[in-house]
């Protein structure tokens, strides 16, 4: 179900109330309807959605509470800075209220679809990584002829085998389902993956690259490799789980890491996708405020949104 944005998430210190030099990004936030037609300017600006639903993280047997994740990204992306020419436009939340999870999937997709015909970026705040295959619906809606290179930045593949969509199959479905679709996972965990997940790897030619190969620093190889990978595609679906990131930085996750990745190199990797102007859509999966401290993730999650800003 649709629910429309919360604008009491939408607060924080004000320093002035004419100076726009001092204003946060909570002064200036829009608050529409993405059921109801839009206006004909074009994409412009910045569209967010919430996928307030942690159903399938239930399903893949993992910790629920991520459906509290998309509010919490809000609370503490609302008192950031705003940026200069840049609007930000709030269309509230999609919750799991239906039989199926793939129902709920598809009620998103369609409004991601919407906000893509809106806006230059669109940020999808999650929520389980279920979102993830919500946010590939919505694309290949908005661009069904074109081939999509998925990019996510996560310590598992999320390409287990099930016959219902859960947070761990978002992946497998997508290259299942659609040829003209290719997937590149950076920062997999040797620990977190079975060997039946690294022989689908194999077997579907999926890129990827260890956590421990990012530690220290993203390589030139690196670089290239993902520099590449968006060349060789018409659009870039850019997805970031949480639980990629160490537990000392990101403790509020569905599935925590130790020997994770830190902040500073998923920006680093960022910088090599977020300028592409084939990268419309940008999730950030598995907040959980459930086992969060000091709201430390979601702060991390929407600092990640803030330097995504174009």
């Amino acid at each position: 179900m649709y629910q429309l944005a919360n604008t009491d998430l939408w607060k924080g210190r004000v320093d002035s109330e004419t100076d726009e030099s001092q204003f946060r990004l909570f002064q200036t936030v829009n608050f529409k309807d993405l059921t109801e037609s839009a206006d004909s300017k074009g994409q412009e600006g910045i569209g967010i959605l919430g996928y307030a639903v942690d159903k399938g993280v239930e399903l893949n047997k993992g910790r629920v509470g991520a459906k509290e994740g998309p509010d919490a990204i809000r609370k503490a992306f609302a008192g950031l800075p705003k940026q200069k020419a840049t609007s930000v436009t709030d269309y509230g939340n999609v919750i799991h209220d239906a039989d199926q999870l793939e129902e709920t999937q598809e009620a998103f997709a369609d409004l991601v679809n919407a906000s893509i015909q809106r806006h230059k970026q669109t940020f999808l705040f999650g929520g389980g990584h279920d979102i993830a295959y919500a946010q590939y619906l919505g694309l290949r809606k908005a661009y069904p002829d074109a081939s999509i290179g998925v990019i996510n930045i996560d310590a598992h593949f999320d390409t287990r085998q099930a016959d219902y969509s859960t947070s761990g199959t978002s992946f497998r479905q997508i290259l299942d389902q659609d040829d003209n679709a290719d997937y590149f996972v950076l920062g997999i965990q040797h620990g977190g993956n079975t060997q039946n997940l690294f022989d689908y790897a194999e077997a579907k030619d999926i890129s990827y690259v260890y956590a421990d190969e990012l530690f220290y620093q993203v390589a030139p190889p690196v670089k290239d490799k993902v520099e590449r990978f968006i060349h060789d595609h018409d659009v870039i679906m850019f997805t970031i789980c949480m639980d990629v990131i160490d537990s000392a930085y990101a403790p509020g996750v569905s599935a925590s890491c130790v020997l994770g990745l830190s902040p500073q190199i998923v920006l680093e990797i960022a910088k090599r996708i977020i300028p592409n102007d084939k990268v419309s859509t940008i999730s950030i999966a598995e907040t959980n405020p459930t086992y969060d401290i000091d709201s430390r993730t979601a702060k991390l999650a929407a600092t990640f949104f803030y330097h995504f800003m174009s």
